[in-house]
């Protein structure tokens, strides 16, 4: 049986998601919230994390604390399992987490060039009481419901990583973009989940001439047409008379049609949803 020691008292998300990683690939473990032992940190079969004063992976020892060039033991986990790189490029939150379990909100929000009371204000209530259940937590095993949900947890980040890394490359392979007046529009006929790793593709093409992506929509039988980066050149507004549209928002940043049209149809759509260069946006 393998043990996890982390640290005791307040439990913070770098704690919380290193043991729930390893729940997730060890299989089976007990989870103690105490300080490290000698004995603990030389034991193979006791994974330490955050705690213990020693970053030695081999030793199964991942602690930051010592070292001001380390980062967060719930990296320290991932790099160790293999998923670190990967979940750098998927996971948006994942390189701030270290950042403002390391250095603070202060430094983070420098960093991200905003003030501090918006990540204070951004912080989720959901957050906080899962991390309370965990601080009140000494022992956990297979019989506590806690402990489920802390594997699947950390089984659902490891599915996700690998997910949205499959799908990357599918998008590499097989997304178009068309113009659209004098700006483009990325096209995905991608149906089973068909927004996944979007934001990803979007990112690498890096292009902002893209300001529109069209997919087979998730609610319905038709395409879903959206404006990316509420970019006010797009407005479906203008478009939502005609008999294909069965859907558009007020605010016009998406559209959704009866069926999935062929594709020359909805690209025409599309057009007619740009804004003409020297028209004023509409708010």
């Amino acid at each position: 049986m393998y043990k996890i020691i982390a640290h005791p008292g307040t439990a913070h998300k770098d704690d919380f998601m290193s043991v729930s990683i390893l729940l997730a690939t060890l299989g089976s473990a007990e989870v103690f919230r105490r300080e490290a032992t000698s004995e603990d940190l030389a034991d193979l079969n006791t994974y330490v994390v955050d705690v213990g004063m020693e970053h030695d992976p081999e030793m199964h020892n991942f602690d930051h604390h010592q070292g001001s060039n380390l980062p967060c033991a719930f990296h320290l986990v991932m790099t160790y399992l293999g998923y670190h790189d990967a979940a750098m490029v998927v996971f948006g939150w994942y390189k701030q987490m270290s950042m403002m379990d390391v250095s603070g909100p202060y430094r983070t929000a420098e960093y991200l060039g905003v003030d501090t009371s918006i990540l204070f204000a951004s912080s989720s209530p959901i957050d906080g009481y899962i991390l309370s259940c965990f601080s009140k937590v000494t022992v956990l095993t297979e019989q506590d419901s806690f402990y489920g949900l802390m594997k699947n947890f950390g089984e659902d980040l490891i599915e996700m990583v690998g997910l949205k890394m499959t799908r990357l490359e599918r998008l590499k392979k097989e997304a178009q973009v068309f113009p659209i007046g004098h700006l483009k529009v990325l096209v995905s006929q991608i149906e089973d989940n068909p927004k996944l790793s979007m934001e990803l593709y979007l990112r690498a093409l890096n292009d902002e001439a893209v300001v529109m992506s069209i997919t087979p929509s998730t609610r319905g039988a038709g395409w879903e047409l959206v404006r990316l980066g509420d970019n006010r050149v797009v407005d479906f507004r203008s478009v939502e008379s005609d008999p294909e549209i069965r859907f558009v928002h007020v605010n016009g940043f998406i559209a959704k049609t009866r069926s999935l049209i062929p594709l020359d149809t909805v690209l025409k759509l599309a057009s007619q949803a740009i804004v003409p260069p020297g028209l004023k946006v509409h708010p």
